[in-house]
């Protein structure tokens, strides 16, 4: 075998042999992201669940602020308006 058909040899064994590892790694790599997939979404749906209850929980308190602000100004006396009653108010 001449000398360069002894390179052009080791040239393409070396870089078969490179192409597979590198192959190997990336696929391993790849699992691994596959695995953690459930994981982070799980951490995102507790995130934003967390989210969602201080909001709504800031939301109830601003709502009892504003419940309080109104009544104050006009109380409620528990009596329902209805078109008969406002009928008979009028005459």
């Amino acid at each position: 075998m001449s000398r360069a058909s002894k390179i052009t040899l080791g040239m393409s064994t070396l870089f078969a042999i490179g192409s597979t590892i590198f192959v190997h790694v990336v696929q391993d790599i790849e699992t691994e992201q596959i695995r953690q997939g459930p994981i982070k979404d799980a951490e995102r749906m507790n995130e934003k669940t967390k989210r969602k209850l201080m909001m709504n929980n800031e939301e109830h308190i601003y709502q009892q602020e504003l419940r309080k602000k109104y009544e104050e100004m006009q109380p409620l006396n528990g009596k329902i308006i209805t078109k008969d009653t406002t009928e008979g108010a009028e005459n």
